[in-house]
């Protein structure tokens, strides 16, 4: 199932259906907010009002859910450009400077999201 619209929808109605379901629910990546939401509709718990759902990555569709995904942005572009230098350099003979890399994210609200209680 892995990070998957199906595993959010799996987990999210674990969740759910819980006797004190969660307010918040922050996802793996956007595939996994994705299936929250919809199994939040399909439950007929509201989102935002009743439940918070971030998701990771800020991939495009994050935008076109409805109501659109609150999520995390990482620098994808960025990303793809430091494996290639890597990968080239090492090629080339060379070590990578380093074995971890951090580039910069943030967190993009949109209206999957609300303070508690609405």
């Amino acid at each position: 199932m892995g990070f998957s619209v199906e595993a959010g929808r799996t987990h999210g109605r674990e969740m759910l259906s819980l006797p004190q379901p969660p307010t918040a629910v922050v996802a793996g990546n956007d595939e996994i907010a994705v299936g929250v939401v919809a199994v939040a509709r399909e439950l007929g718990v509201a989102v935002p009002t009743r439940l918070s759902v971030v998701g990771f990555d800020d991939t495009p569709q994050a935008a076109w859910t409805s109501p659109p995904l609150t999520s995390v942005h990482q620098p994808l572009t960025g990303m793809g450009r430091m494996a290639v230098e890597t990968v080239l350099g090492m090629a080339a003979g060379g070590e990578p400077a380093s074995r971890h890399v951090q580039l910069a994210t943030h967190l993009v609200v949109r209206g999957s999201t609300a303070p508690p209680g609405g």
